[in-house]
């Protein structure tokens, strides 16, 4: 039997009765094949997805009320461009923050599958955030792209939380963690620790989100 409170998240998260017992539906997929399922018609139904997310260690803010205000963050997207001050709320997208650090053993475990993660869709604006840049220094921010690079990691930027404003907001008091914010700035809940970023939980977040 399921316990309480999974089922009073569940029913919130979805609007469904949950079943009594859910049924595995896991698949084997390589990562080749990860852009071309997403980018599909999903075969997820809400439920189905709700409960991947959860299985996945998602825990849902609850209620989801809490509206994340305008908080900027220096972003450099490409490697020898220009810093900008973003205000991530503007990208009209869901949103995924991940906080992360290089000194951090399950960071880099978990970055690889993360960015694969991330060129895989386009629904959600990504911003990684590091510890590591306190100041936005044009040196402090060359050090990422080369850990990037040595790691062979593409299509994540580097991102800068100035005086820890918005950590400190969302209370991350522990990495990696990654927030789901909604595109009008709801926080959706969050993932604390190393997630295992398949093409299963790609698409159930998609899913989730639309």
């Amino acid at each position: 039997m399921l316990p309480v409170a999974p089922l009073l998240i569940w029913a919130w998260l979805t609007g469904e009765t949950p079943p009594l017992k859910a049924e595995e539906k896991k698949e084997i997929i390589s990562p080749q094949q990860q852009k071309k399922i997403i980018s599909s018609k999903s075969h997820l139904s809400r439920s189905d997805a709700v409960r991947i997310l959860l299985e996945h260690g998602f825990s849902p803010q609850l209620p989801a009320n809490k509206k994340i205000p305008e908080i900027k963050l220096k972003v450099q997207t490409a490697q020898n461009t220009e810093q900008e001050s973003i205000s991530f709320l503007n990208s009209k997208k869901p949103i995924l923050l991940h906080f992360w650090a290089t000194w951090c053993g399950p960071c880099k475990k978990e970055l690889p599958d993360f960015a694969n993660f991330v060129n895989s869709q386009d629904t959600f604006s990504v911003f990684t955030i590091t510890s590591e840049l306190k100041d936005g220094r044009k040196e402090d921010f060359a050090k990422i792209w080369n850990f990037y690079e040595a790691h062979k990691l593409t299509g994540l930027n580097v991102c800068a939380d100035i005086n820890n404003k918005l950590g400190s907001m969302l209370d991350v008091s522990g990495i990696p963690a990654t927030f789901l914010i909604s595109a009008d700035g709801i926080l959706l809940g969050y993932f604390l620790g190393a997630t295992d970023w398949s093409p299963e939980l790609a698409e159930a977040l998609i899913v989730f989100m639309s």
